[in-house]
């Protein structure tokens, strides 16, 4: 029998029973959690020696002044590759890999006495790579968010400077890891001229962690959970490419600066073939609605009012129809507005000088791929009606300025037929 003075000492000593399991419980959640955090990290596969002791630069796109590419639920690009480059650096720090971050808070370096800057975003993006190529470190990660005026659009996709061979090694290792880990995703590793990775004198590449355009993934990068993936993502397509590169025997020289990596080769582009165009026809450059790659699928539209005028005046029609769109019931997608957004063109032979507005700017809202397509879009046009070789674009009268914050429109840019071959089977359209 069980007494009033039994039952409280028997209450007493449950009580401390149930206290120390709920200790040894969260104590033992506590351990397992530290335990598979950090086997994530250190997992097998990857070889300390060849990660160790690295020096990575990680850029956060934009900042500041700048927000970059915004969604539609006010999320900017700025927010999302801070907190995924800091992400990114607590995992290299982990493995013992020195990072330099371009950026730990929301700032810009617009106010930085670039030798002749002429606009904002050139000197915040001319600043970047001075730190990137003064940093002595072995790769650089530029972390972005692409985006494109249709929602269509998705997936994480890198791109890399293809005159570099390690480059593109690197984007790929990272692209796969993307891939692999984030899901269903037909993307590729892809070639672009942004100045950051042109510019820059180690293995560099852009990192866009999907379109902020694309509703559902605005909605994930929102998600501290899915920038945690994405991070980790980046992380181990990087340690890869670290582990692969440390079993390459690769060719080394040594550069003006002082640096190493493999030797450099030129850009070899497919040669530029045009299509047979009758008098009074045009051929435009709209993207392919496919989730694979940026690509162009040309359009064939007759335009009889071509026949009898100058290059200017004809010019100016073709950019006109490139503004209006794809033809009726087309499913290929434009890269231009609408208006008129031309203030001048002028030609020299092969070679012609085009002066955009800056609203373009606003059309392109920061996304990589936006940028790129409407710059290509504008050349491969007028390339092939007008055969040239190259074209130089100016904004509002600026040589060295940009749309969107990748491209610095210094150089002539010459044609790239690879992102839609021209010559390939065209679409046949009416314009609107």
């Amino acid at each position: 029998m069980i007494t009033k003075k039994k039952f409280f000492w028997l209450n007493i000593v449950w009580r401390w029973v149930y206290f120390f399991a709920i200790i040894f419980l969260f104590v033992c959640g506590i351990f397992c959690g530290v335990t598979r955090r950090w086997e994530r990290v250190d997992a097998p596969v990857l070889l300390p020696a060849a990660i160790a002791g690295k020096t990575i630069i990680i850029d956060a796109g934009h900042g500041g002044f700048d927000p970059g590419a915004v969604g539609r639920s006010g999320l900017e690009e700025k927010t999302v590759t801070l907190d995924i480059a800091k992400r990114l650096k607590r995992y290299f720090s982990r493995v013992g890999v020195y990072v330099i971050m371009t950026r730990e808070k929301d700032l810009d370096y617009s106010m930085m006495h670039e030798a002749g800057a002429l606009t904002k975003k050139r000197r915040d993006l001319l600043h970047r790579v001075r730190m990137a190529n003064e940093s002595e470190a072995d790769l650089l990660l530029s972390i972005h968010v692409n985006s494109f005026p249709q929602s269509i659009w998705s997936g994480a996709q890198c791109f890399y400077d293809s005159k570099v061979p390690a480059s593109k090694r690197l984007a790929e290792a990272i692209q796969n890891s993307l891939v692999t880990r984030l899901g269903p995703n037909r993307r590729k590793a892809q070639s672009a001229d942004y100045l950051i990775l042109q510019a820059t004198n180690i293995p560099s590449v852009t990192v866009e962690v999907g379109f902020i355009s694309n509703p559902r993934e605005e909605e994930l990068m929102a998600d501290p959970e899915y920038r945690e993936k994405l991070a980790e993502s980046i992380f181990y397509g990087t340690a890869a490419y670290l582990t692969q590169e440390a079993g390459l025997a690769s060719s080394v020289v040594t550069k003006p600066n002082g640096g190493r990596h493999e030797t450099l080769t030129a850009k070899v582009y497919p040669e530029l073939t045009f299509p047979v165009l009758e008098p009074g026809s045009a051929c435009l450059y709209f993207a392919t609605p496919n989730n694979e790659e940026l690509s162009f699928t040309p359009e064939f539209r007759v335009l009889p009012e071509l026949e009898g005028k100058s290059k200017v005046i004809k010019a100016r029609m073709i950019l006109g129809e490139l503004a209006k769109g794809p033809g009726e019931g087309s499913a290929l997608l434009p890269c231009l507005p609408g208006g008129d957004w031309v203030q001048d063109i002028r030609l020299a032979g092969t070679r012609a000088v085009i002066d955009v507005r800056s609203e373009l700017g606003t059309f392109i809202n920061g996304g990589g791929a936006s940028e790129l397509l409407a710059i290509y879009s504008l050349v491969n046009t007028l390339a092939v009606n007008l055969n040239l070789k190259e074209v130089t674009i100016l904004v509002d009268g600026l040589k060295n300025a940009t749309l969107g914050g990748h491209f610095l429109l210094s150089d002539p840019i010459k044609p790239r037929p690879e992102l839609g071959p021209i010559g390939a089977e065209i679409a046949v359209g009416t314009g609107y």
